[in-house]
This record gives structure tokens, C-alpha cells and sequence, in this order.
């Protein structure tokens, strides 16, 4: 038991170190999800060798995860229902359904084909639930990596602060974009209070279904709603990705003779993944992030996840290769034992 201990608060100590040298990092998630495996191993063994009952504390514990994984298959249905409701039918609005329909229906056709007692079937089945678990387990190191991002952001100094857009509605500033602004301007007056007066960069192009840049609708917003002096709002008007934002915006305040690290206003759900690019580009930015609507929350956050999936695309299949392997060697074994 002492040795476990020991285990666990070496994974935590590794955690703390790395995330306090570098927040922008995937790593951390790993890092992290071993440190909390841990800690929920080291305590089922606790409670399994010194409470009454304590095994069966340990199966309910289990049982509890399982049932939790169900209500949050359910949950994500609603949710994706929620959504079409209140955002209109996409791609991205169904995201969260999606996800709840493959949560619940992933081990029953997992079971179902292997049930089927055929090497195809067998083989099939193991894939189904082997990819599954690789997901999960990705998207557990997302969230072990952009939660504590967005829970505990380093504070900068900073002589630039870029606001990253998002669509228009009507050519006015919805309130998803209105809270990444007003965070915008809290920042600000953080900065004012330690001396520094930032310029703000609004970053935004014109999308094909907008009138106008979301650069020109937020600077606009900045001035007229938030009383920002006009000398201290610079818009960005070009920019059609979050990697372009950062970019274009560091242009624009390098040239009005600023210097970095600048700090990035988003979405809360967004924040990670803004800060990872930028670190990708160099920048060493950090990012934080305003308040979304609960509903929004799922969604968004799974289209994190899968722009990220996206940039390690090969990491994620070469730790696909060994589940791959043993499908392959089951399916063997299968015929072999036919």
C-alpha cells in the first residue's frame, strides 16, 4: 500500500511541474489522467482492505461509473435535441446526439457481434469496442488537458489582447461574441489597474453569409458599448480560422510596435485549443475565455475535441496500431479454433 502511495504522488507532482512550466500542452491530459487513475486505484484499495464491506463499496463504486456512463449517453441525446432546437439543424448542432447514440449503442453492437461466434463477427465486434475505448480515452486527455486550462489560466502582462470572432447574426454581435468582448474588456481593466494600457485587436473576416467582417461589428461594439477609446481598438478584418486570428493579429500589433506574449480573449470552451495553435505558431499567448450558454457547452466542447483529434491525427493512429494487432489475432485464433 505504501508503495502505491508513493505512486500516486509521484504522478502528481510530475502533473504540477509540467502543467506549471507549460499550461498549453496535451500532455498534461495524460499526465493527469494517470495521476487520477491512480488516486481512484490507491483509494479502491483503501476502502477495500480497511472499511466493513469494503469490497462491495469498491463493486457499487463500479456500478455507479457504469450507470453514470448511461445517464450521460441519455444526457447527450437531450442535449443534441436541445440543440436543434434552440441553434437550428448542422452538422455541429448534432454533435452532442451523435456522441450519446454512439455512447449507448457502442457496447450493445460490440456484444451483438460477437455474439455472432463467427471470426468476422468476433473480429468486428473487438474493433467496435476497442475503438470506442481509444476515443474515450482521447477525449478523457482532452478534457484532463483543457478543463484545468480553463480553470486556472496564467495571468500575462501584456501590452496587446486579441479577441478571437465568431459568426454574426444579422451583422450584429450575438451573445456568444459578446461575452468573449466583455471578458476582452475585463481583461483590460486588469491590465489598467497594473499600469498598462493594451491595445485590443478584434479578430474576424467576413463569413459568406454575414454583411459585414466580425472584426468591424466587434471593434464596433468596443467603441460604442464598452466605451473603449477608439486609439486603443485596432480591427482585424481578414482572418477565416482561429490559426489566422492569431496570425493576422499578431501583424497588426507587432507593426503598432507592441511586443508579446500577447493574451487571447475566446470562449471558455475554446480557450485550450487557442492557446495550443498559438503555441504551435510560437506565440507564447495564453488564452481565457467567457461564460457560454449550459446547453452550448457539450457540443462545443466535442467540436474542440475533434479540431484537435485533427492535428494529431497521426498519434492517434499509431496508438490505434496495437488494438488493430490484436483484432487481427483474434480474428486468427477465431479461424484457427474453427
Amino acid at each position: 500500500m505504501l508503495g502505491a502511495l508513493i505512486g500516486t504522488a509521484f504522478w502528481w507532482a510530475v502533473y504540477l511541474l509540467v502543467f506549471r512550466r507549460d499550461r498549453r500542452r496535451v500532455r498534461n491530459g495524460v499526465l493527469l489522467l494517470i495521476a487520477l487513475y491512480s488516486s481512484v486505484s490507491t483509494l479502491s484499495r483503501l476502502v477495500s482492505t480497511t472499511l466493513p464491506l469494503g469490497e462491495l463499496l469498491v463493486v457499487a463504486g463500479g456500478a455507479l461509473a457504469l450507470l453514470g456512463v448511461l445517464v450521460l449517453g441519455v444526457f447527450l441525446v437531450l442535449n443534441g435535441l436541445t440543440m436543434v432546437r434552440k441553434e437550428g439543424r448542422s452538422l455541429g448542432n448534432l454533435l452532442s446526439g451523435v456522441a450519446g447514440l454512439a455512447l449507448l449503442g457502442a457496447p450493445v453492437a460490440a456484444g451483438a457481434l460477437v455474439l455472432t461466434l463467427t471470426p468476422l463477427g468476433l473480429g468486428a465486434g473487438a474493433l467496435v469496442a476497442l475503438l470506442a475505448l481509444h476515443l474515450g480515452l482521447a477525449f478523457l486527455v482532452f478534457l484532463c488537458a483543457s478543463v484545468p486550462y480553463q480553470l486556472f489560466p496564467r495571468q500575462l502582462a501584456t501590452s496587446g489582447i486579441i479577441i478571437h470572432g465568431s459568426g454574426l447574426i444579422n451583422g450584429q454581435v450575438p451573445k456568444l461574441l459578446r461575452n468573449r468582448l466583455d471578458r476582452a474588456v475585463t481583461e483590460r481593466e486588469r491590465q489598467l489597474a497594473l499600469g498598462g494600457d493594451p491595445l485590443l485587436v478584434p479578430s474576424g473576416g467576413q463569413g459568406e453569409d454575414e454583411p459585414r467582417s466580425e472584426g468591424e461589428a466587434m471593434a464596433e461594439y468596443l467603441l460604442e458599448e464598452a466605451s473603449i477609446p477608439a486609439e486603443r481598438v485596432r480591427a482585424e478584418t481578414s482572418s477565416r480560422t482561429t490559426e489566422e486570428n492569431l496570425r493576422f493579429s499578431h501583424r497588426i500589433l507587432d507593426e503598432a510596435g507592441h511586443q508579446g506574449p500577447y493574451v487571447v480573449a475566446t470562449s471558455r470552451y475554446h480557450a485550450f485549443r487557442a492557446a495550443l495553435l498559438a503555441r504551435g505558431l510560437g506565440f507564447d499567448d495564453e488564452a481565457i475565455g467567457g461564460p457560454t450558454a449550459y446547453y452550448y457547452v457539450p457540443s462545443a466542447t466535442l467540436r474542440e475535441f475533434l479540431a484537435i483529434l485533427s492535428y494529431r491525427k497521426v498519434w492517434l493512429a499509431v496508438t490505434f496500431l496495437p488494438s488493430l494487432a490484436l483484432v487481427a489475432l483474434l480474428i486468427r485464433v477465431a479461424v484457427l479454433g474453427g
